[in-house]
């Protein structure tokens, strides 16, 4: 599977690059608009200029540099984009191969276990029925109240949990509505109980392994890059900054528009002094048809000051429109690979098949793609890049984030395979329409979703019938 080619920065992204004052700065922009891209491009540019200094100044310690993604696919990706984009520089592979640069590239959850003692490891999923356990008694749906749980534990520290009764909370729907009692309620009969019993059990949850890394004592990290950066939390964050050097160099890349965890919090909040920021505005990656398609799921929606609509007024290519196929799953699953992927330049074009869900959703999938003898290679939580010569993918649309493909194609999208809850401003359906408009600006050449007529999921009806052309199998 291909990553993508080497390119030259634009007149955007070079503003970008050579900001080169210490401390801490921020990249956002729109999907497509080459956030990636400019954040690797801008680590080449920091690695020459630390390894000048250590130069200059007689150092002997190398240069530590960090990356840090948020799921172990997209860091397969960044780690190969960025092991592409060293070895290309001459004087930066040198120091790789003497010792005095080293480049590390980790999920977050991979880089706080390092910290910890050897044979350190998380309770996750114990952790998770437990907390089920307690959520189940409140009186609002189970994965509201879990969502709303994670969401506090990663905002607060542990000793100032008392603040998310009166905090402003911002990132999700303003359904079901959480005032002051209702948050009151929340602390006292599921997060204090359920901290006690983990506690009891000396269970580990992903927090408290966010915490002790926060004070493990290690080598400290000169540059950082945090790809997107909008589906970190705060307490994330704030170990993150425990473990740069004084003098550092770290850039957070973030777009609040394609956030899909229920999470948000202010620099000033998370202890961050933000020295410069810069908005990347033209959409390099998608068609203005695709870039519009997406954008009706996100109109209306709060986005924040992070974060940037698709535009397609400042897309850079057209194409055209988005298909929307009404069928039967197989009839859809025909269409398109009769229509996309027999179609596509399969040699230099990559075709991607998105789900919400994935797991068992893909079976008929592979089987289908199997009987008509197309190679694909499986994405998901794959934490190395397959470097095979597949360009068919299967992902889930989670694990796709930062990633691109020529082709997008996302079936059976039923209201099963998307349940949310009621009312205005729902929290789970805002996600679920960030989730899929991220989904549909992973692609740069076209868009296929595809549902059964009458159990089609409510995001359908979210789409604008002018940006589609449906097609009745």
């Amino acid at each position: 599977m291909r990553v993508l080619p080497p390119v030259t920065p634009t007149a955007e992204q070079l503003t970008i690059l050579l900001e080169s004052r210490a401390g801490v700065f921020v990249v956002n922009g729109a999907a497509g608009s080459g956030k990636t891209t400019t954040a690797l491009l801008r680590l080449t540019h920091l690695c020459g200029l630390w390894l000048s200094r250590k130069q200059r100044l007689g150092l002997t310690a190398p240069v530590r540099v960090l990356v840090l993604t948020y799921n172990k696919t997209l860091e397969g990706y960044i780690s190969q984009l960025a092991q592409t984009q060293v070895a290309g520089n001459d004087v930066l592979a040198a120091a790789v191969a003497d010792g005095e640069l080293l480049l590390e590239v980790r999920t977050f959850g991979k880089w706080a276990i390092d910290q910890l003692p050897a044979g350190s490891s998380v309770d996750a999923d114990e952790c998770m029925s437990l907390l089920q356990t307690f959520a189940a008694g409140f009186s609002l749906p189970l994965r509201f109240v879990t969502d709303e749980v994670e969401y506090l534990l990663g905002r607060f520290p542990a000793g100032e949990l008392e603040s998310y009764v009166t905090c402003v909370r911002d990132g999700r729907g303003s359904s079901p509505r959480m005032d002051g009692p209702m948050r009151r309620r929340l602390l006292d009969e599921v997060v204090y109980p359920y901290l006690a019993e983990k506690e009891a059990r000396q269970l580990h949850d992903w927090h408290d392994i966010v915490a002790e890394a926060k004070d493990a004592g290690r080598e400290l990290w000169d540059i950082v890059i945090v790809d997107e950066a909008q589906d970190f939390a705060a307490n994330q964050i704030r170990t993150l900054m425990a473990h740069v050097a004084d003098l550092h160099s770290v850039t957070f890349v973030m777009d609040a528009a394609q956030r899909i965890y229920p999470r948000s919090f202010t620099w000033k909040e998370a202890g961050v002094t933000v020295a410069a920021s810069r908005k990347l505005e033209r959409n390099y990656r998608n068609t203005a048809q695709i870039a519009a398609f997406a954008r009706s799921l996100l109109d209306g929606m709060t986005i924040g000051d992070n974060g940037a609509l698709p535009d397609f007024t400042r897309a850079s290519a057209s194409g055209p429109k988005p298909r929307l196929l009404v069928g039967k799953f197989s009839e859809q699953l025909a269409w398109a690979l009769a229509h996309v992927v027999t179609t596509a330049n399969l040699t230099d074009e990559s075709v991607a098949f998105l789900h919400p869900l994935g797991g068992g959703w893909f079976d008929y999938l592979k089987r289908g793609l199997h009987a008509a003898d197309v190679p694909f290679v499986q994405l998901t939580r794959a934490s190395t890049w397959p470097g095979g010569d597949e360009t068919v993918a299967l992902s889930t649309i989670h694990s796709a984030k930062g990633l691109e493909f020529d082709h997008v194609i996302i079936l059976g999208l039923n209201q099963q395979v998307t349940p949310h809850g009621d009312g205005d401003g729902d929290a789970q359906l805002e996600a679920l329409r960030r989730l899929l408009a991220m989904g549909i600006g992973r692609a740069r050449r076209t868009v296929t979703l595809g549902f059964k007529a009458g159990e089609e999921s409510d995001l359908v009806g979210m789409l604008d019938p002018d940006t589609y052309e449906r097609i009745v199998l």
